[in-house]
């Protein structure tokens, strides 16, 4: 301890002043009361200015702080509450940063009382990299170990792990003091058996029945006692003192009563040399003789050797002077109910934690801000149960409170704050990232002619900082505790970065938010989700009055389809490290929201492309470092802009479209697959807008049922069924059937499809009583047909860059080009060449000739 030191603010103050600028990773406070607005004001700014995560843990009953004063809890520290049969009364200010720590364990809570009235006791250990006080590792012992005979919040109970863990890490090299803690043993047990020379002893509570001391005279052994007490301030039983110190040499030292004195000391006399045991323990059996799992108080203490007494002087008298005098003060009781914290999780649920199960369903209720009439009922609480989770929209920061909800009185528990855990997380080396100068909305950028070509201007921006920036930072710089939290949820976390990247609008645009799907943003631009539901464009007319989105203007149009293609050049360059998920996944959405408000005209296909090209661009890569939850929405993205390119294009044909829409769709199929409809949101977009290029609800379920087909024949099906051509697989023969006339080009152009994914194919094509059968398997094709469609059987060599398709094709009646054998009359036995074919096919000639003449002679 040094002279200069009050408490824990100016170890703070001393890490803020420091010369080398070194961040805080870590700021834990454990106290009996806490007032929150207190640190909000003092402590709080500072210490998330210094780059720390903050926690902040107090006993469940006694919270110092109406809720509408609150305003940073949850929103930028972690707050929780902990509970046990006895009082939660350990005071603990511990800062950690990336070489040194410093912890103080003492007497003051964080109050403006005890940081700043109160005359308090405090012991400051200090270690480095390079060594550290053996304390530090039973510290760290302690802090993992709370959570279990002490109710905390799950969250809370994984910050105090991690925090451990980061504490033990420092190497230990000197013990010059012992951390002591009554988890499972009492403190009294664990100090040294007297005797002792003399014994002085303080605190602002003492037993109203003296147990306390008594049990401590009996393991010292004394051989002189002095009580410190401030006569007024000070809570004692006067005649149970004199009995306690009965037989002792005990003399009664006044202590003066300038403020109050709170600080806890239990400090003695050997060989000349003096020992202190100093922190949160009053003079009481709860605290110094129980322990935690039977029913005591838990404290927190730090037995060491000190140089001098630290016991103030005062006006020395006979306990005698106390006979009679009686100052206890009436304990208010615990409140009936106790809730000790609320999560935010990243699958936008609201975890809430009591501290006991109890024997009724409790009311769990939230407010915005704690004022009175704010309060909304979410749900309840099973009995027998200590936690449960409700799906309520997002507030991060907001109040919980639990309710009896039976007849005869309302009882309320002390709130707590709703926490979200990557607002709290530490600040993050790359916290002056680029961003979006504005938190553009959707709807402001499409209708505000103004904020739209600002926003342009601005994402292009952003990608090219965002492009600098990587080079210049190639890997973020995240602290030992951020790496790995269990705390701090990756998709929370990600949604967070996103935020404070592209704005809060348009990231719940993308991703929802955690926990906020229906949250209100203001005006919404594009069509409600009442109107996306019907998307069949011949139904009957809407509401004349429908307030839908107005069509953009030809000039805005232009602009919009400029800036669409430098977009997609700026987050998906060609050969070039792609810009953020969040960059490419926000270009895209915006792509497919200008395709569905007509933006390019019906016979303008330059989208295309770029559209493709986002399609493969979204991705994820292990540099992204996309969360699982956030890989769904953007799948879903995906998925849409491969639905657009299909439309009007065929995965089987040979236009550029097509070839592109089948270049993409090999990219991106098993991607599409695992979409999920619930994420795909307001991008099924009804055409309701003039030239509108969009993905009906109907052509989203078919692409779906397509990508999850593992039959390579399920894509030529569909295709051609487009075609009104039927496609049915008949014990080894594909027979197609449908409106056509002539059999011969369309058996061939089945049989090119099928030929891409199959070795050897027979196709047998019908319209009436005409039939054309192709058999397939490269280099060779074998024709037969009825007798009004090229009778008799033929066998022609393709050449490799030939198909079937091309080879039977485009000219009157059967090709000679490449014809190795035929025709043969079809009573006869087919060609050697034929035959091959049919048996590599496991088709047997007679057999297949009676299927064929079913159809038709």
């Amino acid at each position: 301890m040094t002279w200069e030191f009050t408490s824990p603010l100016t170890l703070l103050g001393e890490w803020r002043d420091r010369t080398d600028e070194a961040e805080l990773h870590e700021l834990l406070l454990l106290g009996f009361t806490v007032d929150l607005p207190f640190l909000e004001k003092t402590l709080i700014p500072t210490a998330r200015a210094l780059g720390a995560r903050i926690t902040v843990i107090g006993d469940a009953g006694q919270g110092l702080y109406d809720p509408v004063d609150v305003r940073m809890a949850g929103r930028s520290y972690f707050h929780g509450l902990a509970a046990c049969r006895g009082s939660f009364h350990p005071k603990l200010a511990l800062l950690i940063g990336a070489h040194e720590a410093v912890a103080a364990v003492g007497s003051g809570n964080p109050t403006m009382a005890g940081w700043g009235y109160n005359d308090e006791l405090w012991t400051v250990l200090r270690g480095h990299e390079t060594g550290a006080p053996e304390p530090f590792r039973e510290l760290s012992r302690w802090l993992a170990a709370l959570g279990g005979p002490v109710a905390v919040p799950h969250y809370a109970t994984e910050l105090l792990k991690e925090i451990a863990t980061r504490l033990a890490e420092f190497p230990i090299a000197s013990r010059p003091a012992r951390v002591l803690h009554n988890l499972d043993t009492g403190l009294v047990d664990q100090l040294p058996a007297g005797p002792v020379e003399e014994l002085h002893l303080y605190a602002p509570f003492i037993d109203q029945n003296g147990r306390a001391l008594a049990r401590i005279v009996e393991r010292l052994a004394p051989s002189r006692v002095v009580l410190g007490v401030q006569e007024r301030w000070s809570s004692y039983d006067g005649d149970a003192i004199l009995e306690a110190l009965a037989g002792s040499d005990a003399e009664l030292r006044l202590l003066a009563e300038q403020r109050p004195r709170h600080g806890k000391l239990l400090e003695w006399r050997t060989g000349g040399r003096w020992t202190a045991l100093t922190g949160s323990s009053n003079l009481t059996a709860t605290a110094l003789l129980d322990t935690v799992m039977n029913g005591g108080n838990c404290e927190l203490g730090v037995l060491t050797e000190v140089p001098s007494p630290l016991l103030p002087e005062g006006t020395a008298t006979s306990v005698t002077h106390l006979r009679g005098r009686r100052t206890v003060r009436p304990v208010e009781g615990r409140p009936g109910l106790l809730v000790l914290g609320a999560l935010l999780t990243g699958a936008g649920l609201l975890q809430v934690t009591l501290a006991h199960p109890y024997d009724v369903d409790v009311a769990v209720e939230v407010s915005p801000d704690g004022s009175p009439g704010s309060w909304t009922r979410i749900g309840t609480v099973p009995a027998g149960r200590t936690a449960q989770e409700f799906a309520v929209p997002e507030f991060a920061g907001a109040v919980v409170r639990i309710v009896d909800p039976r007849a005869g009185g309302r009882t309320e528990s002390p709130p707590v704050f709703v926490v979200h855990p990557a607002r709290c997380a530490r600040r993050q080396a790359d916290e002056n990232r680029p961003r979006l100068r504005h938190g553009y909305t959707e709807e402001e950028i499409f209708t505000d002619e103004e904020l739209g070509r600002r926003f342009r201007y601005d994402l292009l921006r952003l990608s090219d900082l965002v492009a600098e920036h990587r080079t210049a930072l190639p890997a973020r710089s995240v602290a030992p505790s951020a790496q790995a939290s269990a705390v701090h949820d990756r998709y929370a976390a990600y949604l967070d970065e996103c935020e404070r990247t592209i704005g809060r609008p348009l990231t719940l645009k993308l991703f929802g938010g955690a926990g906020a799907p229906d949250l209100a943003l203001g005006p919404r631009w594009g069509l409600t989700a009442d109107a996306a539901v019907d998307d069949d464009p011949d139904g009957p007319d809407g509401d004349a009055e429908d307030t839908g989105p107005g069509e953009i203007p030809p000039d805005r149009k232009r602009e919009w389809r400029q800036w669409a293609i430098r977009a997609v050049d700026r987050t998906v360059p060609g050969g070039r490290e792609p810009a953020p998920m969040m960059l490419r996944v926000l270009v895209a959405r915006l792509f497919v929201q200008l395709l569905g408000h007509g933006v390019w005209e019906l016979d303008d296909d330059t989208w295309r492309a770029p559209l493709a090209r986002l399609a493969e661009g979204l991705a994820p890569r292990p540099e992204d470092d996309v969360p699982d939850e956030a890989v769904q929405h953007v799948t879903a993205v995906t998925a849409v802009c491969m639905g657009l390119l299909l439309g009007g294009a065929s995965l089987t044909g040979g236009t550029l479209h097509d070839l592109l829409a089948a270049r993409t769709w090999q990219a991106v199929k098993d991607r599409v697959s695992v979409a999920e409809t619930d994420v795909v949101g307001d991008l099924l977009i009804p055409p309701r807008l003039a030239h509108a290029n969009v993905l009906s609800r109907s052509g989203w379920e078919r692409l779906l049922d397509l990508a999850r087909s593992d039959d390579p024949v399920a894509l030529i099906t569909a295709e051609l069924a487009a075609d009104e051509l039927i496609l049915e697989s008949d014990r080894g023969i594909y027979r197609v059937t449908g409106r056509f006339t002539n059999p011969v080009p369309v058996a061939a152009r089945v049989a090119t499809l099928l030929g891409r994914h199959l070795e050897t194919v027979l196709v047998h094509a019908v319209t009436g009583d005409r039939w054309t059968l192709v058999a397939w398997r490269r280099p060779h094709l074998v024709v037969a047909g009825s007798r009004a469609m090229w009778p008799g059987w033929r066998v022609y060599r393709v050449p490799p860059s030939g198909t079937p398709e091309s080879r039977l094709t485009g000219g009157e009646g059967p090709p000679r080009a490449g014809l190795v054998a035929g025709p043969v009359p079809l009573g006869r036995t087919p060609p050697p060449g034929a035959l091959d074919v049919l048996e590599l096919a496991g088709a047997d000639p007679a057999d297949l000739l009676r299927r064929l003449r079913d159809h038709g002679t």
